[in-house]
């Protein structure tokens, strides 16, 4: 079954975790990355291929695209177009079991006016991976997230942070964890160096050590 990467919100690195997992198991598991919708000029597909070193193969296309840096919904709409999230959906589903597919945004952000992320992820059935951040704020945004999926009946292998290393990191992973009834799968602190494809191999050797992620395509 497709594995989907979501976000407590907008830039909380979906993206690198996205590519923390290809670089851990695109091979292994002859998985494949999705990005449904992308807004704005920079590519996440491009980027997860860059920071991998994976070649094409490994990757679908998008199946909408937006200039704007916005919303889908509105992005969308700027660019005189509406998401087909009928067809969306299908699409999702029927894309091999060993997908990665990374959402645009947060739970709640709009396809359309009608149709949130919270509801194609309702829909299609698949288990998500939840990123977090690692610092001040992100109590609310995850167990808000966490909630949210768990009402909707969506399983949720556990919760990945990226972020700073900060005095507030170790009580936020503890909170988030006890209060939302969540497994850690790992943290990707991010301290201003910029990250090569040397570096997120190094990350990946220590990724997912039991094994929650690579179960979660089966």
């Amino acid at each position: 079954m497709p594995l989907v990467v979501a976000g407590t919100g907008t830039g909380v690195g979906k993206t690198l975790t996205s590519a923390l997992i290809m670089a851990k198991y695109a091979r292994s598991l002859t998985l494949k990355y999705f990005k449904p919708v992308q807004t704005g000029d920079d590519s996440d597909r491009q980027t997860v291929a860059a920071l991998t070193g994976l070649s094409a193969e490994f990757f679908f296309p998008e199946f909408a695209t937006f200039p704007l840096a916005a919303s889908p919904h509105y992005a969308a709409e700027q660019a005189g177009q509406s998401i087909d999230t009928e067809t969306l959906l299908k699409h999702c589903c029927d894309q091999q079991p060993a997908t990665l597919i990374e959402l645009a945004g947060g739970l709640m952000v709009p396809l359309t006016r009608h149709f949130t992320n919270l509801d194609l992820l309702r829909q299609a059935g698949f288990s998500v991976l939840l990123v977090c951040d690692t610092g001040l704020g992100t109590i609310n945004h995850s167990l808000l997230s966490l909630a949210a999926l768990r009402s909707a009946g969506i399983f949720c292998p556990g919760i990945f942070f990226v972020g700073r290393e900060n005095p507030l990191y170790a009580d936020n992973r503890r909170t988030i964890c006890e209060m939302g009834n969540a497994a850690h799968i790992g943290t990707l602190f991010l301290n201003g160096e910029k990250l090569t494809t040397k570096i997120l191999n190094h990350h990946a050797a220590d990724f997912d050590r039991e094994g929650r992620i690579a179960e979660a395509f089966a």
